[in-house]
C-alpha cells in the first residue's frame, strides 16, 4: 500500500463518515441526530463577521417596521 492508497482511503473514510452524518443529523428523532446536527451546523456555517451577505441594517434592527413597510408599500405617505 502506498502513500496515495493511505490518502485515498482516508479521504473515503472522510466522506462516509460525512455523508452518515449528515444522514443522521437530517433525521433529528435522537440526541445523536441532535448532536450530528450541531455538528454539521458548526463545520458549515460561516462567521458572522466573516459573512459578506450580512445586512447590518437587519442586524441592528433600523429601518422600517411592519406597518411602516404596508403604508409605504400603499403608497400612503405621511
Amino acid at each position: 500500500m502506498t502513500a496515495s492508497d493511505k490518502e485515498l482511503r482516508k479521504r473515503e473514510r472522510a466522506a462516509t463518515i460525512g455523508i452518515w452524518i449528515a444522514g443522521r443529523a437530517a433525521r433529528n428523532q435522537t440526541l445523536l441526530d441532535r448532536v450530528c446536527r450541531r455538528l454539521l451546523a458548526r463545520a458549515t456555517g460561516v462567521d458572522r463577521g466573516k459573512d459578506f451577505m450580512r445586512d447590518p441594517l437587519v442586524d441592528e434592527e433600523l429601518g422600517f417596521d411592519a406597518e411602516e413597510l404596508d403604508r409605504y408599500q400603499r403608497g400612503e405617505i405621511d
